[in-house]
């Protein structure tokens, strides 16, 4: 008879086979991004696909076309009405940045004139404008890959994130079925309970992220339309992108708009510092409506983490992985609280999950939870 390996030795093989996959993640990020990426947005359509499906009975492949189609209409649509925009925006800015950066000093120069400061002209407003534009056009220069290659390997992660996004619309039940044949028997009712409470969470984070960049992104690209700032779909695009990181973004935000429209007379006939007032009394507006009315309404307290740690997981993430680990820096940190807290209840001999309950309803009483997720809750608390 063979002989059985102990208990030990299992934790240390799936230790090792688990730190060997995180470790091949993390020095193979480009290749597996597209992939992730794909996870991503097919874990936010996933309930769309699962809808369609029962609602009008049809088989989950064409439950998974159709929402692929409507995707890749999404994408093809933007990409023909949006992302010229962008494109001129864009190339304008970077050919007009430094008549924007002259225009502003000679505005700033003039007010520190006017009050009695000029002195601060040479010695502070000149050198960090100078600074600023040299990093900005060091930054172009660094960006200036070949078009070729660049477009080439653009191509290929795209198709790659095509057919993942696809692939993972269509066979995520049996992905899940198999992920659940492989967990402790004797274990698997809790393992359950904290995947269930952990996509609760993420869901309710991830789709409200995505709504709150998209509504940012309009108002404020029709607020500054109507203002006149120029390049207002790309500062509005960037708004709502940066909208996800806080503090830190939106006040980068509003203070690159504030320098565009310094360096941008103003087609009202105001005095600058007017003009720049107004866009930055509406930035602040925008801001205190999204902390008052979407994020209470939209987002809720999808996650409890401290500020620190928020700023921390972002930065951690866009060091390792870039744009993709800024995006999954909150949820990663909030997923690993929601496994700390049943860890730490595990080891002390306790019920995890009446803190995992406590830990969800804290953060949005609002929102209710799915049927689909309380009766899965129901099933996985009847099991011995």
């Amino acid at each position: 008879m063979r002989s059985r390996w102990s208990p030990t030795t299992k934790r240390v093989v799936v230790g090792a086979l688990a730190a060997a996959i995180l470790l091949f993640v993390w020095r193979a990020g480009d290749i597996v991004q597209p992939f992730i990426w794909a996870l991503v947005l097919s874990y936010i359509l996933l309930p769309l696909v699962g809808a369609i499906e029962r609602r009008f009975n049809v088989p989950r492949t064409l439950a998974a076309v159709v929402v692929f189609l409507a995707v890749l209409a999404t994408i093809f649509g933007g990409i023909r009405f949006v992302v010229p925009r962008l494109i001129d925006n864009t190339r304008d800015l970077q050919s007009n940045w430094p008549t924007l950066i002259t225009n502003a000093e000679a505005s700033i120069a003039g007010w520190l004139t006017a009050l009695g400061l000029g002195d601060l002209q040479d010695s502070v407003i000149t050198p960090n404008l100078q600074d600023l534009d040299r990093q900005i056009a060091g930054m172009i220069q660094r960006n200036a890959l070949p078009f070729v290659i660049g477009s080439l390997h653009f191509l290929l992660e795209f198709l790659i994130f095509l057919i993942g996004t696809f692939l993972m619309l269509r066979d995520a039940p049996r992905l899940l079925g198999f992920i659940r044949r492989q967990l402790p028997r004797e274990h698997r009712g809790e393992i359950q309970q904290v995947l269930l409470d952990t996509n609760v969470m993420l869901g309710r984070y991830i789709r409200g992220q995505l709504i709150l960049v998209v509504l940012m992104s309009s108002v404020t690209t029709i607020g500054l339309t109507l203002l006149g700032v120029p390049y207002s779909v790309l500062l509005g695009v960037m708004t709502g992108v940066l909208e996800t990181i806080p503090f830190v973004g939106p006040i980068t935000a509003g203070a690159i708009a504030c320098l565009v429209a310094l360096g941008h007379p103003n087609p009202f006939g105001w005095e600058q510092i007017a003009y720049v007032a107004v866009v930055a009394i509406m930035y602040t507006i925008l801001r205190h409506a999204e902390d008052y009315l979407v994020i209470p309404t939209v987002i809720g307290r999808a996650v409890r983490l401290h500020p620190a740690i928020v700023i921390f997981s972002l930065l951690s993430g866009g060091a390792v992985f870039g744009l993709l680990g800024i995006v999954l820096a909150v949820p990663v940190a909030a997923t690993m609280r929601l496994v700390l807290i049943y860890v730490r209840a595990k080891l002390r001999d306790e019920d995890p999950f009446p803190s995992l309950t406590e830990e969800l309803a804290a953060t949005n009483d609002a929102v209710a939870e799915p049927a689909e997720a309380a009766a899965v809750r129901s099933r996985v608390r009847a099991q011995p």
